[in-house]
C-alpha cells in the first residue's frame, strides 16, 4: 500500500492527507456512537464519579484542586485523585451547554481523536507514511480505544496528551527545534498530571533519545542535558500535585486515594504469586475486552516480527531532509509495551481491576498490529505483476481493518448494554422525591456505585457506606453490622432510602433482618418494577 499515486491529477488535498481525514472521520464517528447514553454501561461507576466532580465544580467550587463526590454526605467528598483535565473542562463547557453526559464524553472524544492524529505524527517520524496511516486506521477502530474515548473518564486526556509529548520529542531530536523540545515538556507535565499511568511512555521517550542522539559523540552532550532538564521540570508539576493528592486523601472521609491498595506493596509478592500474578485474568482482559483475539494475535506478531529481521522499512521521502532517515528510533513501540511491563510488575491489580488505565498501552499496540497487517500484505512481492501486487496487498489490508472492526462491533455492543438502568432510574425518582437539601441512600446494582446519587442531584451514601476498612461491594455477613450502619446514617440525617429491585429480592433471600429494620424504620414512597423508595423516619422522631 503506497500512497504516491502515480499517473493521477495532482489535486489540491494530497491524497495522503485525504486518507488521515477519512481515518479521523471514521474515528471520531465511532467515538461519538451512544454519546447521550447515561451513565449505566460498563464503567457506569467511574464515570458517575467523574461527572460528581464535574458537577461539584460547577455548582459548589471552582477550586481544581479540591476534587470533591456526592457520596460522603454531609461531609466534604474531597478525595485524592489525578488532575482533573477531563471533568474541569466538562464543567466550563456546562456553562455554555447545560450539564449532560454528551457534554464530558465530547471532551473524551476530542482527546480520543487527537490521540489518533498524534500517533499517525509520531509513526511518521520513526517509521514511514505507510505504517502511519495503518496505525492510525487501527487505532481508529479498537474496540477499547472507542469505548475509552467516548466515556467521561481522565484517561483519553492522558493518552493523547502522552503520545504528543513523545512525538513532539522525537520532532526535537530529528530538527533541533527547541519549540518541539517545549511542547514535548508542557504536553507530558500535563499527561503525566491527568493521569500517573502516563509514566509507561518515559521508556520509550529514554529509548528515542538516546538513539536518535548517541550519547558517544560529544557534540551531543548539550543536547542530552537540555532534554534532561526539560524532563525533570516536566516531572516537577506531577511530583507536587500527587503529593498534595496523597494529603487530601488522607485528611477528608471517607480518606480514599485513587488506586490505593491495588499495589504490589501493599499486599506483597507472595500473595500476588499465589494469584498467578493476575495473568489468568490479564490474558482475558486482552482477548475478550482490551484487544480482542485477532488484534492480540497481530499485536504479537508486530513484536516478534522485528527481530527475525522483518522490521519497518525506511522511506527516503518521508521527510524534506536526508539526514532524518536516520534519525529514526525503530524499537520504539517496543520499548512503551516494555514501560508497561514494568508498571505491571508493580501495579498489576490495579491494571486488572480498573483496565481503562490499560488504554495508554493503545497506541504502541495499534502501530505493531500494523506493522503485522503490512508485514502479510508485503508476501505478494514475488508476484511480478504490479496490479495483482498491488490488488492483493489492498486485500489483505482491507480484510485485516475489517476483522478489527467486525470482531469490535461485537464488543461494544456488550459494553453500551445499560448495566446500571435500574440504578439510573432509581435516581431519577430520588431527585423527584426528595427535596435538594436532603441526603440519600442508594443500595444500586453493583454495591458501591455512586451513579444513583449522581443522577438524584443529592448528597448522601451508597449503602453500605465506605470507610477506609470496609469493602463497599458486598454487605457484612451479619445484618447487625449492616444495621448499626444504617443506624449511624440516620443520626446524620438520612431522609430517603432507594433500593433497585434486584437488591431488595437479594436482600429478601440473604438479608431479612436488615429488609425488615429498612421497614420498620422507614415509611414506603413509591414502588415501581424496578425499585423501590421510602421516606426514612428521623431516629428522634421513631416511637
Amino acid at each position: 500500500m503506497k500512497f504516491h499515486f502515480e499517473g493521477h491529477r495532482a489535486c489540491l488535498i494530497p491524497p495522503n492527507i485525504l486518507l488521515l481525514g477519512g481515518i479521523l472521520v471514521v474515528g471520531a464517528l465511532l467515538r461519538f456512537n451512544n454519546i447521550t447514553q447515561p451513565f449505566t454501561d460498563a464503567f457506569s461507576w467511574r464515570q458517575a464519579s467523574t461527572a460528581m466532580m464535574a458537577s461539584n465544580f460547577y455548582h459548589r467550587s471552582w477550586n481544581i484542586f479540591y476534587p470533591e463526590v456526592s457520596w460522603t454526605g454531609p461531609s466534604p467528598g474531597y478525595q485524592g485523585r489525578e488532575f482533573q483535565t477531563v471533568s474541569y473542562i466538562a464543567a466550563l463547557l456546562y456553562m455554555l451547554a447545560g450539564e449532560h453526559e454528551w457534554v464530558g464524553r465530547t471532551v473524551a472524544v476530542l482527546f480520543g481523536v487527537w490521540g489518533i492524529f498524534a500517533l499517525y505524527q509520531l509513526v511518521r517520524r520513526v517509521w514511514n507514511e505507510e505504517h502511519a496511516l495503518l496505525s492510525a486506521a487501527v487505532l481508529a477502530l479498537l474496540p477499547s480505544s472507542v469505548f475509552i474515548d467516548r466515556s467521561f473518564l481522565p484517561d483519553p486526556a492522558m493518552v493523547a496528551l502522552m503520545t504528543t509529548s513523545v512525538w513532539m520529542l522525537v520532532a526535537y531530536l530529528q530538527t533541533e527545534r527547541f519549540s518541539f523540545l517545549l511542547l514535548s515538556g508542557v504536553t507530558g507535565a500535563w499527561g503525566l498530571l491527568s493521569k500517573l499511568p502516563g509514566l509507561i511512555v518515559t521508556s520509550a521517550m529514554i529509548y528515542a533519545t538516546l538513539t536518535i542522539v548517541p550519547v558517544r559523540d560529544k557534540r551531543n552532550h548539550k543536547k542530552l542535558a537540555m532534554v534532561g532538564i526539560v524532563a525533570m521540570l516536566c516531572l516537577l508539576p506531577a511530583i507536587s500535585y500527587y503529593l498534595w493528592a496523597l494529603h487530601l486523601g488522607s485528611t477528608y472521609p471517607p480518606y480514599h486515594v485513587a488506586g490505593n491498595g491495588n499495589w504490589l506493596w501493599n499486599e506483597g509478592l507472595r500473595r500476588w504469586l499465589d494469584q498467578y500474578y493476575f495473568l489468568p485474568r490479564l490474558g482475558r482482559i486482552f482477548n475478550h475486552w482490551l484487544w480482542t483475539q485477532p488484534v492480540t494475535i497481530l499485536v504479537t506478531l508486530g513484536v516478534i516480527l522485528p527481530f527475525l529481521g522483518r522490521g519497518p522499512m525506511v522511506q527516503s521521502d518521508d521527510f524534506e531532509s536526508r539526514r532524518r532517515i536516520s534519525a529514526r528510533a525503530p524499537w520504539l513501540f517496543h520499548w512503551w509495551l516494555f514501560g508497561g511491563v514494568l508498571c505491571y510488575l508493580i501495579a498489576a491489580k490495579e491494571l486488572v481491576s480498573n483496565v481503562w488505565n490499560l488504554e495508554i498501552i493503545n497506541p504502541p499496540a495499534a502501530a505493531l498490529a500494523s506493522h503485522a497487517i503490512l508485514t502479510m500484505a508485503s508476501g505478494t512481492t514475488k508476484i511480478k505483476s504490479a496490479s495483482i501486487k498491488s490488488l492483493l496487498k489492498t486485500v489483505v489490508l482491507m480484510m485485516s481493518l475489517a476483522t478489527i472492526a467486525f470482531f469490535g462491533a461485537r464488543l461494544l455492543r456488550i459494553l453500551y448494554l445499560p448495566y446500571a438502568e435500574q440504578s439510573y432510574e432509581l435516581g431519577l425518582a430520588l431527585r423527584e422525591a426528595s427535596q435538594p437539601q436532603n441526603f440519600v441512600i442508594t443500595i444500586p446494582n453493583d454495591l458501591g456505585n455512586p451513579v444513583a446519587i449522581y443522577y438524584s442531584r443529592r448528597r448522601g451514601w451508597p449503602f453500605p457506606p465506605p470507610t477506609q476498612d470496609r469493602d463497599i461491594i458486598e454487605l457484612p455477613a451479619e445484618d447487625g453490622e449492616s444495621i448499626q450502619m444504617f443506624e449511624d446514617l440516620r443520626t446524620q440525617g438520612a431522609a430517603w432510602l432507594g433500593i433497585v429491585a434486584a437488591q431488595q429480592a437479594l436482600l429478601r433471600r440473604r438479608h431479612p433482618s436488615l429488609l425488615t429494620h429498612f421497614e420498620r424504620s422507614s415509611r414506603l414512597y413509591r414502588s415501581d418494577p424496578k425499585w423501590v423508595i421510602y421516606s426514612i423516619i428521623p431516629a428522634n422522631k421513631q416511637h
